[in-house]
């Protein structure tokens, strides 16, 4: 039995149309000759390739298996003096930590001398800051250090040392008008010395009548100040007590001459 295959009706086995469609069957013949000559060359070629990579395989075993192990003897002494370097730079980098990163010391609250001492052990460097301070406690004492205590720092580091200076500025009070006595306590309360100089006055006496540095500006209180304090004026003797001191002064005067002219009289005989 014949059975197209377009239509799937089975005919008989010298039929050469299919007699439902017509379909030749002698074109369904030579498709199948043709597919069984092609795979015929498909597996010929096939069998060629094979032949010829297996053939290619078996050439050049040896070579590969020495090549192979030459460049992994390679990688493997590569590797060890990767790692050799390594430990050595690592060895280098902890010796260089530990020589030049130092410990900063914490020096606050210490005296400026016992501060220089500490940095001094610790092999780091130091230089001085001052700061005004009005706590007497503060002064010559480090109040601030550049670099944080506890911190990591190389050897003969410059460390900056905020030292406390008493502060002895002062404002000028305005003495002027005051006695000289109220005068003097408002200085003194301040620490500022001063000079007295006296002017002549009619009406008043001991008043301040001037200041040598205005009242309000701000100096040190090693500056000194000068008061100028009123005196009253002296008064001079009336003329006729003058004149008649005069008259006494002349008649002692001619009486001495008198008395002397005699004496040398006398010691002439």
């Amino acid at each position: 039995m014949k059975i197209c295959s377009l239509c799937h009706t089975e005919n008989e086995e010298d039929a050469i149309y299919c007699k439902k469609c017509a379909h030749p069957f002698y074109e369904d013949d030579n498709t199948k000759t043709k597919d069984r000559h092609k795979v015929k060359k498909q597996t010929k070629v096939k069998i060629k390739t094979k032949y010829k990579t297996k053939v290619q395989k078996q050439k050049p075993p040896k070579e590969k298996q020495k090549s192979g192990f030459f460049s992994k003897f390679l990688v493997f002494v590569l590797l060890i003096l990767v790692i050799g370097l390594a430990f050595v730079l690592g060895l280098f980098i902890y010796h260089y930590y530990e020589e030049n990163n130092i410990k900063v010391p914490n020096v606050v609250g210490y005296s400026y001398n016992e501060a220089v001492n500490i940095l001094s052990n610790a092999k780091l460097s130091y230089q001085q800051k001052t700061v005004l301070t009005k706590d007497e406690e503060e002064v010559d004492v480090v109040i601030k250090q550049s670099k944080r205590a506890g911190s990591k720092t190389h050897e003969n580091a410059v460390i900056t040392l905020t030292v406390g200076v008493l502060d002895t500025r002062v404002e000028v009070p305005d003495v002027r008008g005051l006695t000289l006595e109220e005068a003097v306590k408002s200085l003194n309360s301040l620490n500022i010395s001063y000079q007295v100089v006296y002017q002549e006055d009619k009406d008043e006496e001991n008043i301040v009548l001037k200041q040598s540095i205005r009242s309000g500006k701000v100096i040190d209180n090693t500056e000194s100040i000068t008061l100028t304090v009123s005196q009253k004026e002296k008064t001079l003797p009336d003329e006729e007590d003058i004149s008649d001191d005069d008259t006494n002064i002349t008649n002692d005067n001619t009486n001495n001459k008198t008395d002397s002219s005699v004496n040398n009289a006398e010691e002439s005989e």
